[in-house]
This record gives structure tokens, C-alpha cells and sequence, in this order.
């Protein structure tokens, strides 16, 4: 199994939104979500949880193809609403890939194209091995 699928096999909230992969390559990646009833707010519209996850979904992809990271900044931007329904689209681009950080931008788009979240995320390597097998938190007495 090679590095993208295991990202996107081993990622609970992909599985649990239901997302789509549509493309992921070292430094880019395009997935997708329908906005089901379950996603939307009490305005009846898209919740930003659900363009944030599928960026960040994206972005996930996009910077874990390349080497192990984890997200640890992200400055958002939600310019419109997602529709009860539409399938809306996440994509990450690094534009910078530095010795010790990665930084994305990062866009979600409607079914029909219109822009409604842009931003960026940065990225930290890390050692896979640093949170896999983590020790339990010291009880104190």
C-alpha cells in the first residue's frame, strides 16, 4: 500500500464524512463531500466544520505524500456557504516546502465552482514513531 492510501485508509473522520478521492500526488491533493442533512448548521446551510474537514483532508494528502507531517497552523477564510446536497470540492497545493515546514494553500469550491473557503496550512515533519506508540499520562497521587 503505498503512502497516499494508507493516509486516506487510516483516517477515521474521512471514512465516518464519507469523503471521495479524487486526485493526490506529492504536494497536491482534490477530495470531495456531500453536504448531507447531518452537516448543516441551525441556519440550514453547509457548517464550517465540513469545509474545514474537507481541506484539511486535502491537505492531509498533500503534505503525507511527500513525508510524514502533521498540521499544526491554519488560517481560513469562508467566503460562501455550501448548499444542502451539493458536493463540494477541497484542494491543497504546497507552496512552500522548507527544511522544517510545509505551508499549503487551500481551497473549497461548490459543485457549481463558486469559491467558498481559501486559506493556508503549514505542516511539521515528524517521526511516525513519536505518536504511535505514546505513553499514558502520569496519574498523580
Amino acid at each position: 500500500m503505498g503512502r497516499i492510501e494508507e493516509i486516506w485508509n487510516g483516517d477515521r473522520l474521512i471514512q465516518d464524512f464519507g469523503m471521495k478521492l479524487l486526485e493526490a500526488r506529492e504536494g497536491y491533493a482534490k477530495v470531495s463531500v456531500k453536504v448531507e442533512e447531518r452537516f448543516l448548521n441551525a441556519h440550514g446551510i453547509g457548517h464550517g466544520v465540513v469545509l474545514f474537514a474537507v481541506a484539511d483532508a486535502a491537505f492531509a494528502l498533500s503534505v503525507n505524500a511527500a513525508i510524514d507531517a502533521v498540521g499544526v497552523q491554519w488560517s481560513l477564510n469562508v467566503i460562501r456557504a455550501a448548499k444542502r446536497g451539493e458536493e463540494i470540492v477541497g484542494e491543497s497545493r504546497i507552496f512552500h516546502r522548507g527544511r522544517q515546514s510545509m505551508v499549503c494553500e487551500l481551497t473549497v469550491t461548490g459543485e457549481d465552482g463558486r469559491l467558498l473557503l481559501r486559506g493556508q496550512s503549514t505542516a511539521l515533519p515528524v517521526s511516525r514513531t513519536a505518536y504511535a506508540s505514546s505513553p499514558s499520562p502520569a496519574k498523580s497521587t
